[in-house]
């Protein structure tokens, strides 16, 4: 079972929103292991309990990758060497622009590995924690970059499960990319469709739809949830549900109204209020029914009554601050 109650928390197996992002780890120490397959390892970006990422480069080239790595030795298992493989498996098959791109995965004496693009950009939890004002101006064009992203994924067969801010890397220019495919399963067809079954309970309690909650088989509806989820913290700066418990808030999941987003954010587009509450319906079947929906909506209308401005560079709020004091 793989379930995170803090939507910033980084946990093994599926959490590298951050670690795409700005760096905190250290350049390779000497006397460390430098090689892992066919990669230079160079710089160490986060180390968890089981898996590490690592700043590559391909021995035969001077390009900068992304390496998510699980040691030899007493970290590796079978189980989360797998995981990897199949976080593998599912990113090579997807190819759009918004979504990162996986490149590469090997295995054998020096452990399970995995490579990507290496986009260096905070992720959108991180852009929210500093002021939700700050993304507010440029927020269509974001929403349209990751609905897509996530609309191509739900088209080659794949429910994501684990839709948050944390998995959205976002440029200043606006480049989305949508990363961490860990939990996702391919969307149930034929008879599976019909008659539903048992899937792993698994994602981020913050963004978990109710369906996925109960262990039910999911389709692109879960992730349209979790997406709304989403959107309802970016316009407003809280999440649709806190709790003081993991229990509570999975029930308020399953059988409360989130407050009117409204209420919260003044500017909001009546239109754009009405389609997050429907993304947040309990019932699958009242929810939009694709991602392209939501961005046809989106194109069509607009987030926010007055347009946002653009937050003031250093440079302006020095020259404010000056003013001020004359």
């Amino acid at each position: 079972m793989l379930i995170s109650l803090a939507a910033g928390d980084f946990q093994e197996g599926s959490r590298i929103g951050s670690l795409l992002g700005n760096s905190i780890g250290k350049d390779m120490a000497p006397g460390k292991k430098e090689f892992v397959g066919p990669y230079r390892m160079f710089h160490l970006i986060r180390a968890g309990a089981t898996f590490e990422i690592w700043a590559v480069r391909p021995l035969d080239k001077n390009e900068a990758l992304a390496m998510k790595w699980l040691p030899p030795g007493k970290k590796f298992t079978k189980q989360a060497s797998n995981d990897l493989k199949h976080e593998y498996t599912v990113g090579k098959s997807l190819v759009h622009r918004s979504i990162i791109k996986t490149l590469d995965f090997g295995t054998g004496k020096d452990g399970t590995y995995l490579t990507m693009e290496l986009f260096k950009t905070p992720n959108l939890k991180q852009q929210i924690n500093e002021g939700i004002e700050r993304l507010h101006y440029r927020l269509e064009k974001i929403l349209c970059e990751a609905a897509l992203s996530v609309e191509h994924m739900h088209k080659q067969g794949w429910v994501h499960r684990d839709i948050k801010p944390d998995n959205f890397l976002v440029s200043e220019e606006n480049e989305v990319r949508l990363i961490d495919f860990t939990i996702a399963r391919k969307i149930p067809k034929g008879l599976s469709k019909m008659f539903g079954g048992k899937a792993p309970v698994q994602g981020t309690y913050s963004y978990m739809s109710p369906e996925q909650i109960r262990g039910k088989e999911v389709d692109a509806r879960a992730d349209i949830y979790s997406f709304g989820c989403m959107v309802y913290e970016l316009m407003t700066g809280k999440l649709p549900f806190t709790a003081s418990s993991s229990s509570e808030l999975l029930n308020k999941h399953l059988k409360a109204r989130p407050p009117e987003i409204s209420v919260l954010q003044k500017n909001i587009q009546t239109d754009f209020a009405k389609l997050v509450h429907r993304m947040l319906a309990k019932d699958p079947a009242d929810r939009p029914e694709t991602l392209m929906e939501f961005y046809r909506e989106l194109k069509a209308g607009r987030c926010f009554h007055m347009k946002p401005k653009p937050p003031l560079t250093p440079e302006q709020e020095a020259e404010k601050a000056a003013t001020e004091e004359e």
